[in-house]
C-alpha cells in the first residue's frame, strides 16, 4: 500500500511539473521575449562603413528609432538566435536629406516581415508584407521578393494610391488604385496572379471610363469605352484574347471604324479624341498604325507583323512646322523584324530631302547622302558596319569636294543647312581622331 501511495504521489508530482512547464511554453509563445542586439553594420553618408558587435558600444543604439531621420546611408542590424531559434536581421536605408527610405525585416537571412519605404518628405509610400525573397533594398533583391496580404502606396501629400492584394507572392482578391481625390481610378479582382473578371477604369470624377471582362489574365468577353459625356466611344467584343468584333464613334456618335470577324481597325482614344489607328487581322494587331497628334492630324504611320515593326515608317512634321494643311514627312526608316534595316531618309520642313542613309540591322552599312535645304549636295560617306571608309564633303553649289576621306583616314568637313562651317572632324582607320 505505501508502494502505490508512493507511485501515486510521484505521478502527480510529474503531472505537475508538466502542466507548470506547459504554462510558461504558453507564457513565452504569447510574450516573447526581445531578442538581443548582437551586431550592428553602418554606412554613413560619405560610404564609410563599420561594423560594432561589442556590447558596451551596442547599447547606445538599443533604443535609437532608425525609422526616423538619421545621418546614415544604410544601417543592418542583425539579433541574436529568437527564443525558437530564428536570427532576425532589420534594414534601414536613407534619402540624402536624412529621411528615412526603406525599411526592411528580415528572417534567417531571407526577407520575411513588413516592408516600408518614405517619400523624402518624410510621407509614407509602401507599406507590405513580405514572406521570401532576397535579404537587401536593392532593385535586384526587390524583383525576388513574394508579397502577401494588402500592400499599399501613397503619394507626397498622402493620398492613398493603391491598394494591392497578395496571396503567398500571387496576386489574389480585389485590388484597387486611386486618383489623389480618393476616387477610385482602377479596380479589378485576381485569380492565382491572373485578372479574373470585370477590369474597371473611372474618371476623377468617378464616372466609368471602361470596362473589360477578363477570365484568367485573358480579355474574354464585352469591353467598352466612354466618353467623357458618358456616350459610347468603343464597344468591343474578345473571344479567348482575340478581338472578333468592334465598333468605334466619335463625340457625335457617328461610326468612325469598326472590326468584322477579327479583321478591320481598331481606335485608340485619348481623352478627348482619337489618337491612334490600328489595323487587326484574325482577331490580333497586324498591319498599319497610324498616330494622330491632338489636333487629330496625322503625325506617324508604321506597319506590324508578328507584334514587332516591320516595313516602312514615316514620321511627320507638324502642320504648324510647315505652315501648310496636309503633313509632310519629316524620317523615314525601314523596319525588318523589328530591325532597322534598309533606307532611312530625313526631310526638311519645304519638302526638300535632307538625307539618305543604307541601314543593317541597325547600324550604317552603304551610302549615305545629304543635301542643303536649297537642295544642292552637302556630302556622300560610305560605310562598312558603321565604320566610315570613304566621304566627300562640298560647300553648297560647288561640285568639287572642299576635303575628303579615303580609306578610312582624312578629313570631314561639315557645315549645317544653309551652309554655314560648323566643324573639322579628321578620321584614321575610319574612326574619328582625337588629334
Amino acid at each position: 500500500m505505501d508502494l502505490k501511495k508512493s507511485y501515486l504521489v510521484s505521478c502527480i508530482v510529474c503531472l505537475c511539473v508538466l502542466l507548470m512547464t506547459g504554462c510558461q511554453r504558453s507564457y513565452d509563445v504569447d510574450n516573447p521575449p526581445e531578442p538581443v542586439l548582437s551586431t550592428i553594420n553602418i554606412i554613413d553618408r560619405n560610404g564609410f562603413a563599420e561594423t560594432i558587435s561589442s556590447e558596451d558600444r551596442l547599447a547606445r543604439y538599443t533604443n535609437v528609432d532608425f525609422c526616423s531621420t538619421q545621418p546614415y546611408q544604410k544601417v543592418l542590424r542583425v539579433y541574436g538566435r529568437d527564443f525558437v531559434g530564428n536570427i532576425c536581421a532589420r534594414i534601414n536605408s536613407y534619402h540624402p536629406n536624412g529621411q528615412p527610405k526603406q525599411y526592411l525585416e528580415v528572417v534567417n537571412n531571407r526577407a520575411y516581415g513588413i516592408y516600408r519605404e518614405w517619400h523624402t518628405n518624410g510621407v509614407m509610400k509602401v507599406e507590405a508584407f513580405i514572406i521570401g525573397g532576397e535579404a537587401d533594398i536593392d532593385t535586384g533583391s526587390e524583383r525576388s521578393w513574394l508579397f502577401d496580404g494588402t500592400s499599399y502606396a501613397w503619394d507626397e501629400c498622402g493620398n492613398l494610391l493603391a491598394e494591392i492584394l497578395y496571396c503567398h507572392g500571387e496576386l489574389q482578391g480585389s485590388s484597387a488604385y486611386y486618383h489623389s481625390n480618393g476616387n477610385i481610378w482602377k479596380k479589378f479582382t485576381c485569380e492565382k496572379g491572373f485578372i479574373h473578371g470585370p477590369y474597371e477604369v473611372f474618371t476623377s470624377e468617378g464616372t466609368l471610363l471602361q470596362s473589360t471582362e477578363y477570365v484568367f489574365g485573358t480579355r474574354n468577353g464585352p469591353s467598352k469605352r466612354f466618353w467623357s459625356n458618358c456616350s459610347i466611344a468603343a464597344d468591343e467584343t474578345y473571344c479567348d484574347g482575340l478581338l472578333t468584333n468592334a465598333s468605334y464613334y466619335g463625340l457625335n456618335q457617328a461610326l468612325i471604324c469598326s472590326i468584322k470577324n477579327g479583321s478591320g481597325y481598331r481606335a485608340v482614344f485619348g481623352r478627348e479624341s482619337v489618337s491612334e489607328y490600328h489595323q487587326y487581322q484574325s482577331g490580333i494587331p497586324e498591319g498599319e498604325v497610324k498616330i494622330l497628334d491632338s489636333t487629330g492630324t496625322l503625325a506617324r504611320i508604321y506597319h506590324v507583323k508578328k507584334e514587332v515593326k516591320d516595313g516602312e515608317e514615316i514620321e511627320y512634321y507638324t502642320t504648324l512646322e510647315t505652315k501648310t494643311k496636309d503633313p509632310r514627312p519629316k524620317l523615314s526608316v525601314t523596319w525588318n523584324d523589328g530591325v532597322l534595316h534598309g533606307l532611312t531618309k530625313t526631310w526638311y520642313p519645304n519638302g526638300v530631302q535632307e538625307s539618305q542613309r543604307e541601314m543593317t540591322k541597325n547600324v550604317k552599312n552603304g551610302v549615305l547622302t545629304a543635301w542643303y535645304e536649297d537642295g544642292s549636295l552637302m556630302l556622300i560617306e560610305k560605310y562598312d558596319q558603321n565604320k566610315l571608309i570613304t566621304g566627300e564633303y562640298y560647300v553648297p553649289n560647288e561640285r568639287t569636294p572642299t576635303s575628303v576621306v579615303k580609306s578610312g583616314k582624312g578629313t570631314a568637313t561639315i557645315f549645317d543647312s544653309k551652309g554655314n562651317f560648323l566643324q573639322k572632324i579628321s578620321y584614321l582607320n575610319s574612326r574619328p581622331s582625337e588629334s
